[in-house]
């Protein structure tokens, strides 16, 4: 075996002979394809066979089996090991990935450990290694009853078949420094009939000639060449600074990052950065739309007749894609939000046809029993003008061939197969998904002045280019966290031939070395911020510590760029400025308004908010659904009972003095309530409602009905009447005319007394009951008011009057008398204020 050193900075495909004996294995496609590019120079000459690691090893590793690849090997798994899976409390295909890919994993390193299972175990890792070997014995007789093989387990001594390769005199494998035990020993089966020649990168002495792996990694002695680095504190700094270096350079500056396929700068500053990563079917309107169809039909609630939550119906409706495809317009939102307000929990069909139509349409998708239906589903979906864009180049073709692949799958298990592994059409939607998912497509992109932000790998491979750009070397990206996939300590893979993490970090190290050094000249922009825990990464410490360095001065801060956008903001949107809103007499349609008791406290607290809110009837477009039980849904349910029970009662109160009803009456009533507004209840409150709240409100009630027989069992009662309503004739004239409105819960009348009790679940308002003996007798002191506590069983009089006719109407004619809507004195009210994003006062 023959070693070949490339200094840092040098071409690590330079001299690479043009020799169809010679078979050449790169460390990755762009460097392959860089080599590619390269011998298409000389057209006349053959071109050997250029592979990449992976190709190299599916031509070594070979079956005859048949191979299961991607998703079909956890769903085989599972399909055939749902008891095992059971028993250790997995209880759907969608639980089991996690473990799957443990399982996989495992057995994957194994073979290329050449380990034979004899780890020495600490107690706490032999349950789930126990568990591992149980479901690989289980799982080893079906693979051979239907001569499968996991595609990752083919790679294994036992498949080994280097045959194809004796064609060749010379192997060269190009820039890969770390090696399995596995690998050693196929380099070592190679030596017997070819020359092997491994080349990297670095001075002689890099590279552990014996082990075939690299050594602990330095920077060169010396320094050849120039590093200028800039500090900045956060990602906004770096990019306002960026881009003023940029603006300096030309478009053969390269920018290099550790996290180009993730960074968001396209969508942030899309007219001064390409997407870093590859489009992917994800992107398309098409998956998009299925997501939030998939997500729909997972929140369906079974135990509800499949109603859907309406805060997981409302996330699924705002997505853009369904609300192209259903047309939903705002009065669809609105009607959501109404629904909300109104304390439903749970929607399905209801009175809007565009809700009606998408939950059918979930319903239709759920009962979809095979991938056939779904590619055909698919399709018709394709056909709409909505789902065809153009700007992908082979999306269709792309989703054509994947849906074949998800085809073989359901070849694979049979009908009944999947019908035992997936429990309905959503989930064999999310299983399709998954097959669709990050699959890369082609976009045509305007790119013209904008900057790419390219894989720090890939600067090995950059040709014509003397200076690079490194962003983002801070400990949040260089060495990259690694999530560990099994149970195993780093000692304990270490000594068993694994992959561990010193290893992966050694290996990252000599990967920046590589691209750092491939310029003469190189700008380093980092993150550091003691506040936010972003640090220098410890790889780029060494080369701060060792190496002469030049800095720069910041050009952009943060704080220049929040001014910036504040004041974009405020050209977009105008500040608040205390401007007076003026009253009009138009403001009131026809000069009539109609106010409530409730409508006049917010009045007295904030005219502006009583402006938006009465005059405007504007409503809050962005509501939230409240957690649990409403105290308003509450008040709303035993008014309705209260006012049910009044209905049934009345003739006999007032005929014969009879206020008797019996708890199964009650009850009754409570519980047909209850089902009525069945969507107002989440299900997990099922049993607190039944069994702790319709008792209790029941037994008081009950104990209502026998406080008011006390009260009036030797009165005439003229009138016993629930939710009363208001009187007609106007209460303040004017250029605006006012009538005061509102349904008072109870009242009773008799020949020498009134009465007004209203039923609380809550909070109530001090002037309430002042406000509705005005409206319904003309004067604050001409009724008796009773508060009754649904919740306590308490019956309270109000004996105190806190509003009176004469106040009323002179706080009435003060409002139409000022000329401007004011705001609230005190600014705390203004903390939950719904119209805060209207109003924008400061507080």
């Amino acid at each position: 075996m023959k070693f070949e050193y490339v200094s840092y900075g040098g071409s690590l495909i330079q001299g690479l002979k043009k020799d169809p004996s010679v078979l050449y294995v790169f460390s990755d496609y762009p460097l392959k394809n860089s080599q590619r590019k390269e011998s298409k120079r000389n057209i006349f000459e053959p071109d050997p066979v250029y592979l990449t690691i992976e190709e190299f090893k599916d031509m070594a590793f070979r079956t005859d089996k048949i191979v299961l690849s991607e998703a079909k090997r956890f769903v085989s798994l599972y399909n055939y090991l749902k008891k095992e899976f059971a028993e250790i409390n997995i209880t759907n295909y969608f639980e089991s990935i996690e473990f799957s890919n443990k399982f996989f994993n495992y057995y994957t390193e194994l073979n290329r450990s050449l380990c034979d299972e004899s780890i020495v175990l600490e107690e706490w890792q032999k349950q789930y290694f126990e568990i591992f070997h149980k479901f690989k014995s289980k799982y080893d007789i079906y693979l051979e009853e239907k001569n499968y093989i996991p595609k990752d387990w083919v790679e294994s001594l036992k498949y080994l078949n280097l045959s194809s390769f004796k064609k060749y005199k010379k192997i060269m494998f190009v820039d890969i420094v770390s090696f399995t035990p596995l690998d050693k020993v196929v380099i070592s089966k190679l030596e017997e009939f070819i020359d092997v020649v491994i080349r990297v990168q670095g001075e002689p002495g890099v590279f552990d000639e014996e082990n075939l792996e690299l050594k602990d990694i330095y920077l060169p002695k010396i320094q050849k060449n120039e590093i200028t680095v800039l500090e900045v504190q956060d990602e906004l700094e770096l990019i306002g600074n960026l881009l003023d270096i940029m603006k300096m350079k030309n478009h053969t500056t390269n920018i290099f990052s550790p996290e180009a396929d993730t960074n968001e700068y396209s969508k942030i500053f899309p007219n001064n950065f390409m997407r870093g990563s590859f489009y992917t079917i994800n992107d398309t309107k098409f998956f998009k739309f299925l997501t939030a169809q998939s997500d729909l039909i997972s929140n369906l609630e079974p135990r509800m007749d499949n109603l859907i939550p309406i805060k997981k119906f409302l996330e699924g409706v705002r997505n853009l894609e369904m609300q192209d495809y259903y047309g939903i317009q705002k009065e669809d939102m609105e009607f959501i939000y109404s629904q909300m307000d109104w304390d439903y929990k749970y929607i399905g069909e209801e009175e809007n046809e565009k809700i009606t139509e998408i939950y059918k349409d979930i319903i239709k998708v759920s009962e979809f029993e095979t991938i056939d239906r779904f590619i055909d589903y698919f399709n018709e979906l394709l056909s709409l003008e909505i789902f065809q864009e153009k700007i992908y180049k082979d999306f269709y073709d792309k989703l054509q061939e994947y849906m074949g692949y998800a085809k073989t799958t359901e070849i694979m298990l049979e009908s009944k197969e999947i019908k035992g592994c997936f429990k309905n059409g959503g989930d064999i939607l999310k299983f399709l998904l998954q097959y669709f998912n990050d699959v890369e497509i082609i976009r045509n992109d305007n790119s013209e002045g904008k900057y790419l932000i390219k894989p720090m790998e890939n600067c090995k491979v950059i040709t014509n280019s003397r200076e690079s750009i490194f962003i983002n070397l801070s400990t949040r990206y260089l060495p990259k966290i690694k999530r560990d996939s099994l149970y195993l300590t780093e000692k304990q893979k270490k000594d068993n031939g694994f992959t561990y993490y010193e290893k992966e970090r050694k290996e990252e190290k000599y990967r920046f070395y590589q691209s750092l050094l491939k310029n003469r000249y190189n700008i380093i922009i980092y993150m550091k911020n003691e506040n936010s825990g972003e640090a220098v990464s410890p790889i780029l410490s060494e080369v701060l510590n060792k190496y002469r360095v030049n800095r720069l001065e910041k050009t952009v801060y943060s704080e220049d760029i929040l001014e910036r956008l504040k004041a974009l903001k405020s050209n977009a949107v105008p500040e608040f400025l205390e401007t007076n809103l003026l009253k009009s007499k138009e403001d009131f349609k026809d000069g009539e308004l109609s106010i409530g008791p409730y409508d006049y406290d917010t009045l007295m607290r904030c005219e502006y908010r009583f402006y938006l809110n009465k005059v405007c009837s504007l409503q809050n477009f962005e509501k939230e659904d409240t957690l649990g039980l409403s105290l308003k849904f509450l008040g709303t349910y035993v008014h309705e009972v209260f006012e049910k029970l009044t209905d049934k009662m009345w003739k006999k109160i007032l005929n014969l003095s009879d206020y008797s009803v019996t708890y199964e009456e009650v009850e009754e009533l409570l519980y047909s309530s209850f089902r009525n507004n069945r969507k107002r209840v989440p299900i997990y409150l099922d049993n607190y409602f039944t069994g702790i709240l319709i008792p209790r409100f029941a037994r008081n009630i009950l104990k209502f009905y026998k406080e008011i027989e006390n009260l009036y069992i030797e009165k005439k009662v003229k009138r016993i009447e629930s939710e009363k309503n208001s009187r007609k004739e106007p209460f303040l004239k004017g250029d605006v005319e006012v009538t005061l409105s509102g349904r008072v819960d109870l009242v009773i009348e008799t020949t020498t007394n009134n009465h007004i009790i209203d039923f609380k679940t809550g909070s109530k308002i001090d002037n309430q009951l002042d406000f509705y003996s005005i409206m319904l007798y003309g004067d604050e002191t001409k009724s008796q008011k009773s508060i009754y506590n649904a919740f306590e069983g308490k019956l309270e009089n109000q004996d105190k009057v806190k509003l009176t006719r004469e106040l009323l109407k002179e706080r009435l004619i003060e409002f139409f008398k000022e000329e401007i809507y004011s705001l609230s004195e005190k600014k705390s009210g203004c903390l939950y204020c719904e119209y805060g994003d209207i109003c924008r006062r400061e507080f």
